[in-house]
């Protein structure tokens, strides 16, 4: 295993354009039974890793494995393992990395608790609120603020970019939302603290089952994201299940 700025040296010719497939690591225990993991280490169970088998056949028929130069993920155990999956399946050997960047949302007390306890929904819907009006500084208690899971998904995203025209991005569903608003809302939000717009609003609040997979175009001489779709669902390729980007000309 290579950490991603030893692998990041091994492509060392920029390209123009990066399509990046942001995918939700497969099912745990913790999932099924609604707790908050965080940035607690909990590993796939048996659903999760069939979904993660299946991401991967689905990836395969898709032609995009063929066509991928690496496979990053959060260095927690139910994103590296689902990568890992992802990976074997390749046709060719991949660079294979993992990065901190990529880790869900520290939640701090809450990891742990039930999704569904009043004070943890409560809380939970507090910073969501805040972080939309664009006031990053809010927290969790003992856990992490916006700000800091903004600065480094996107940190890792670009990171990511560097390892070639297509890379998957193996993460975690609370970073994944996060991540959609800020680029759909510019990156206005961490570079101005202006509020998130109202489509990425919804982004936040949109389920994000596990593999599910998310297409981002980043593009190296403006450094900038721009979005294809979000929260596909991969476990049938025929079944098209997308949140599309918004449509920026309209």
């Amino acid at each position: 295993m290579e950490c991603l700025a030893a692998v990041s040296q091994l492509c060392s010719a920029r390209k123009k354009q990066t399509r990046l497939y942001i995918i939700r690591h497969g099912e745990t225990v913790w999932n099924a039974e609604r707790r908050i993991q965080g940035q607690l280490d909990i590993d796939l169970n048996e659903v999760g890793k069939v979904q993660a088998e299946n991401t991967a056949d689905a990836l395969s028929r898709l032609g995009v494995l063929g066509r991928a130069a690496a496979v990053v993920s959060s260095d927690l155990l139910r994103a590296s393992r689902t990568a890992d999956i992802i990976a074997a399946a390749s046709p060719r050997k991949l660079h294979r990395a993992m990065d901190a960047g990529f880790r869900e949302i520290n939640f701090g007390k809450l990891q742990g608790s039930s999704s569904d306890c009043p004070d943890s929904k409560a809380l939970q819907t507090a910073n969501i609120n805040a972080w939309l009006e664009g006031d990053l500084s809010k927290g969790y208690p003992e856990g992490e603020d916006g700000c800091s899971l903004m600065s480094r998904s996107l940190s890792a995203l670009r990171n990511a970019a560097k390892l070639g025209e297509v890379v998957i991005v193996v993460a975690h569903g609370g970073m994944i939302r996060w991540t959609a608003a800020q680029i759909e809302s510019g990156e206005a939000p961490l570079r101005k603290g202006v509020p998130f717009s109202d489509y990425a609003a919804t982004l936040v609040k949109q389920p994000v089952v596990n593999c599910c997979c998310s297409t981002v175009i980043y593009d190296h001489d403006s450094d900038s994201f721009h979005p294809e779709a979000w929260f596909a669902d991969l476990q049938s390729v025929s079944q098209v299940n997308t949140v599309k980007a918004k449509d920026d000309s309209g």
